[in-house]
């Protein structure tokens, strides 16, 4: 099956030419296949794609610049039905067409979701390769929640009618998950390729730039709910969660005390922290802007700043260890929530950052220029009632944080000890144990280490 490989760009990155090489590599198979480089914004100049020399790439351009924009005019101009979407930061492994194609051309198939690793040196990127930040997360029944364009496929004859990526509510980030979320809405599956080999997407390891993209993730998920109501996507007691790191009286946090190496939890647990508040203020942020109501102070110089100091030396304590930084995470998995005292409260550093840098607005009762409709939306309308307003913002945000869709902590249990041994081998293993069950590493794993304390695994040592 001959396919469309889209690859959205600016050319601003310096790694798009080896994407774009590495998309030909991967399409090598069949000389009919396209590489689609949908050009979107001014390009700069010199061309960084000049003198590729196959016939295979095609160079279309765009006076917008709007990723999602080009992805709806690859799918407009794609020569084939099959279109595989990628990022113009990834690498791809050389059987990446085969392996999505493949999927794609079984009856029914409308669209494959498949795994994404970060390239790069340090710690931080080992951390979000364990957490597995770049997959999409499943669906609780053996397929992916949503697709992530840095590696997916679509039939696009198998579309529903008119389906596109919404470019109007989303420009850098969650139109994705948005299209994916719209696709399953519609009655489809989106199939996962748990065994396809992943993309890498390369990135710097430096925490200024992951932590603004969890910003830029948070903001995005606010329109999820507000702009496309989609059910679930809304984080109920979002205020009283973020007031609680704040304030020292957290206790859900991951620790990974299935990692036998002490420098390396505490640097995982670091990195863990920070990208979650990302993730939480960029979603406060969006939200009060939504509403027409601040919601949180931010001096994102001075944070990113913390944030800076602390990876810095995260990452000095992990190099001075005697194997250096881990090229991957070799957890003792029988670990897992065993250890005495491994179930921290929120450290000093991470609750002085927030409190000095970022902290939530006081409630207040008065007039908020609008009034919600009930959807975590302003409805516009100018009846003056802002006490009402108010009050619903008020219920929503202080609301007890609901416990995320999913597996209880029985079935993950049961999942993960069902591996060979009593427990997973490597991080492979745990993921494909927990995503069986309904979850994955970021999420499964907060929760087994909440619950197994109480329940040590056989074979676990202290």
């Amino acid at each position: 099956m001959s396919v469309t490989v889209a690859i959205p760009t600016t050319l601003e990155r310096p790694t798009v030419r080896s994407t774009v090489e590495s998309a030909l590599a991967a399409a090598a198979y069949d000389p009919h296949a396209e590489v689609l480089v949908m050009v979107n914004g001014t390009p700069p100049s010199p061309d960084p794609l000049a003198h590729l020399g196959s016939p295979q790439v095609r160079v279309l351009h765009l006076p917008r610049r709007s990723a999602p924009g080009a992805r709806n005019a690859a799918l407009e101009t794609a020569c084939h039905d099959t279109v595989l979407f990628t990022d113009d930061d990834c690498r791809l492994p050389a059987t990446w067409c085969t392996d999505l194609a493949t999927a794609l051309h079984l009856p029914a198939e409308v669209a494959v979701a498949a795994p994404v690793r970060a390239e790069g040196p340090g710690p931080l990127l080992a951390y979000m390769n364990y957490q597995r930040l770049f997959d999409a997360p499943p669906d609780g029944a053996g397929g992916a929640a949503y697709v992530v364009t840095a590696n997916c496929g679509v039939r696009r004859d198998r579309l529903p009618h008119r389906m596109r990526f919404d470019d109007t509510h989303f420009n850098n980030a969650a139109e994705d998950a948005d299209f994916g979320l719209r696709l399953r809405a519609a009655g489809h599956s989106l199939r996962w390729l748990a065994r396809s080999a992943p993309v890498t997407h390369r990135l710097s390891g430096a925490i200024v730039e992951i932590s603004d993209r969890w910003l830029r993730y948070g903001r995005a998920h606010v329109r999820l709910h507000t702009r496309k109501r989609h059910p679930g996507t809304a984080l109920g007691g979002v205020r009283r969660w973020y007031a609680a790191m704040c304030q020292d009286t957290a206790r859900v946090h991951r620790c990974f005390s299935e990692l036998a190496d002490p420098v390396l939890r505490e640097a995982f647990t670091a990195y863990d922290l920070i990208l979650g508040a990302s993730f939480l203020i960029g979603y406060l942020e969006e939200l009060g802007s939504e509403w027409g109501r601040p919601l949180i102070t931010v001096d994102h110089d001075k944070l990113t700043a913390g944030w800076d100091r602390v990876a810095r030396w995260q990452e000095a304590l992990v190099s001075a260890t005697p194997d250096g930084p881990p090229p991957e995470v070799r957890p003792d998995y029988h670990r897992f929530g065993i250890a005495a005292g491994e179930w921290l409260p929120v450290p000093e550093w991470y609750t002085s950052l927030l409190q000095t840098y970022a902290s939530p607005l006081p409630d207040g009762d008065g007039d908020t220029g609008g009034n919600s409709n009930g959807n975590g939306t302003s409805d516009g309308n100018a009846n003056g009632d802002g006490t009402a307003y108010a009050r619903d913002l008020a219920a929503f945000l202080r609301s007890p944080h609901p416990a995320p869709p999913g597996p209880t902590a029985e079935e993950l249990h049961r999942a993960w000890t069902a591996c060979p041994g009593g427990a997973p081998r490597n991080a492979d293993e745990a993921d494909r144990a927990l995503r069986g069950a309904g979850a994955c590493m970021r999420e499964g794993g907060r929760v087994l280490e909440a619950y197994l304390p109480a329940r040590p695994l056989l074979g676990s040592r202290t």
